[in-house]
């Protein structure tokens, strides 16, 4: 079996030059993400709307994640450290980082389900729209899509062995857009506020940019091995 050994420091220009725009998954991820700013501005979604769509998928990728380390047979803990200290790859190592890790990436999705609520108001978004019934159905639809993932990636036999702190971590990058929009979307609204413009789409692409951004760079690496791709130099 391959072990991610050596770990190095991986900078987001490296992962963006492991982007393969000749995939076609690839400009599936772009593709994606254009139609949902395509149907918000058809259907009239809100920015908050967006938000929340991109919110529950987080939570579901989380949930995901926590029974993907539950399920971990084969493990590294290289360049995993604890309190200072090398964990080491025992069952409860990988007991201690599921639970940690389902409270620590579900508090930070409760904090932003609150900031998140005060979006309609921060924007002043109409409640006339169809945003629940897109929640739902997503929300479904990702449920089962990233179930069925889920599945094939469970029961495909690999030679190389995950490591530990790197499927901990790798969820944590679907917090940047959802950060950096609640960030930069209050400065929007308060800018929209004082012009007495509707801001709501602007902040829908910025969120959308962004996301497609950290799509395309996690796409590029393996999702289950971490970042065993980029670690051939």
């Amino acid at each position: 079996m391959k072990t991610l050994e050596n770990k190095r420091k991986i900078s987001i220009k490296e992962l963006w030059e492991k982007v393969d725009f000749g995939k076609p998954t690839t400009w599936g991820v772009i593709g994606s993400n254009v139609a949902v700013i395509f149907f918000a501005i058809v259907d009239r979604l809100s920015a908050s709307e967006v938000m929340w769509i991109y919110w529950i998928q987080s939570v579901i990728i989380g949930l995901f994640n926590f029974f993907r380390i539950l399920l971990l047979k084969n493990f590294s803990t290289t360049g995993f450290k604890q309190n200072g200290k090398e964990v080491l790859p025992t069952k409860a190592a990988k007991i201690s980082t599921a639970v940690f890790f389902l409270f620590h990436y579900g508090f930070f999705h409760l904090i932003y389900a609150v900031f998140l609520g005060t979006f309609p108001l921060l924007l002043d978004e109409s409640k006339n729209s169809p945003g629940n019934f897109y929640l739902l159905f997503t929300a479904i639809i990702f449920l089962i899509n990233y179930g069925i993932e889920f599945y094939k990636e469970q029961t495909t036999i690999s030679d190389e062995v995950p490591n530990l702190g790197t499927v901990m971590f790798m969820p944590y990058f679907r917090i940047i857009p959802m950060h950096l929009t609640i960030i930069l979307g209050g400065f929007i609204a308060a800018a929209g506020s004082f012009l007495k413009t509707d801001t709501s789409l602007l902040v829908i692409i910025l969120l959308m940019s962004i996301k497609t951004f950290i799509d395309l760079i996690t796409h590029s690496v393996n999702v289950f091995t971490g970042l065993s791709t980029v670690q051939d130099k």
